[in-house]
């Protein structure tokens, strides 16, 4: 783990592991471990050194590091250096300076996707955001998802990407030995895909004021409905991926949406579902209580306008200093890692009310306005599925679902709400924040 932390761009490990007697080659990789049959090196020395010459003098790359994410070192110290992005139609290099010596965000996970961003700029200086994962070969590669999504108002823009499918490096099956005869390797195929973006501002928690963050809400919640025309839906919806559109962003940029790696082509008849179902503390309740039911409905738009409200929860509750002591255990509980205590704590909290009175006074009264009717909203929608799907445990029809769905005034009707909360006298003030 400390190898792969402290060398970002390694993409796989192989090596050598001793005992006082035994040796085994070993790759690590982001689908596992594989390891060779141990060898007593004291009766085969001729093996041993074959190993450690073979693995002391082949090329880096096949050592596991990614040459395209180059340093510079002048004087024997790493310094900036840059990112290589490979085009196959014109098999050339497009050359990203880094910002920065590492990476802004890597994941400490040793296996599963690694995703590793970077700050980095193009030959113009415009500031950009490569972002490196390994992805399961069922996920549908985020630059699709980013192509369908080009020119759409509030959502990450494409600039460039990569895909290494069916390269020596950049696939585990290409990466492991193949099996003998009668062994079976039971691993998940991952591909490296590398994507670069533009690069936004900070998420959406990192809010000063009231207008600010009801500002970039708004606006992500409208670029959702441009994904769903789009026939996309998020499917993770969270405080991490709404950024601010940046100091001064004009409407319909003052929220942006990012991070399209789990979204998935609008299918609202299909069952089950993909469990791909987004960040925990902002899934939607009937998600997290039917995980595991055999006629839990597909995630849909619905859901993810649920995760917007959980998204306004957090911010109204969780950043803000206030009074309210229950909404401590409240939050605590909707980030559980226990689906049905996290989907029953938010049930519990749709069907009850939500008095002007236990929402923090720093928040404007239109901006309590606000939040009360978006929770009746929310609330309303729950009690509607409820009816047509029941306990889950039945099949049931589908035919008021899809009426349902063909209701997409829905977005009008929540924007609506925060647009009657924008400008409220005294939004632009600073909170006091935790």
């Amino acid at each position: 783990r400390e190898i792969f932390a402290q060398q970002p761009n390694r993409l796989f490990f192989r090596g050598l592991v001793f005992t006082e007697s035994r040796v085994r080659v070993i790759q690590i990789d982001r689908a596992g471990v594989v390891y060779s049959p141990l060898i007593n090196y004291h009766d085969d020395p001729d093996t041993l050194i074959r190993l450690i010459v073979g693995l002391s003098s082949i090329p880096e790359v096949d050592l596991g590091l990614d040459d395209t994410v180059r340093w510079n070192a002048p004087e024997g110290r790493k310094t900036h250096g840059a990112i290589m992005m490979f085009d196959e139609k014109t098999e050339k290099y497009t050359k990203y300076r880094m910002r920065n010596l590492d990476p802004f965000f890597k994941r400490d996970e040793l296996f599963g996707r690694a995703t590793r961003m970077w700050d980095v700029a193009d030959a113009d200086g415009r500031k950009l955001l490569v972002k490196d994962a390994w992805i399961g070969t069922r996920n549908t590669p985020e630059h699709v998802s980013l192509k369908k999504a080009v020119d759409l108002l509030g959502v990450q823009q494409l600039v460039d990407h990569e895909d290494r499918t069916g390269t020596e490096f950049g696939e585990i099956d290409y990466l492991r030995p193949l099996p003998e005869k009668g062994d079976f390797y039971d691993f998940e195929n991952r591909i490296f895909q590398r994507i670069i973006t533009v690069r936004y501002g900070e998420p959406i928690n990192s809010f000063k004021t009231e207008a600010e963050v009801l500002a970039a809400l708004r606006d992500a919640i409208a670029a959702h409905e441009r994904l769903v025309n789009a026939r996309i839906l998020h499917s993770d919806i969270s405080q991490g991926n709404i950024l601010f559109g940046g100091s001064h962003a004009p409407e319909g940029v003052r929220g942006i949406l990012i991070d399209l790696d789990v979204a998935m082509e609008v299918m609202y008849d299909k069952k089950p579902i993909d469990p791909r179902t987004g960040t925990r503390s902002s899934q939607s309740q009937l998600l997290l209580r039917g995980q595991g039911l055999p006629y839990r409905p597909a995630h849909d738009y619905l859901d993810d306008l649920e995760s917007f409200f959980w998204v306004l929860i957090h911010i109204i509750f969780d950043h803000v200093q206030h009074s309210q002591k229950w909404a401590k255990g409240f939050i605590a509980l909707c980030s559980s890692t226990d689906n049905l205590d996290s989907g029953g704590v938010k049930r519990a909290f749709l069907d009850g009310d939500l008095l002007d009175s236990q929402i923090p006074d720093c928040w404007t009264q239109e901006c309590k306005d606000m939040v009360i009717a978006f929770h009746g909203f929310m609330g309303s929608i729950a009690i509607r599925k409820e009816r047509i799907i029941g306990t889950m445990t039945e099949e049931w029809d589908p035919a008021p679902m899809h009426e349902l769905h063909a209701q997409m005034e829905d977005y009008g009707e929540i924007l609506e709400m925060i647009d009657e909360a924008l400008g409220a006298p005294g939004s632009n003030r600073a909170l006091p924040l935790v």
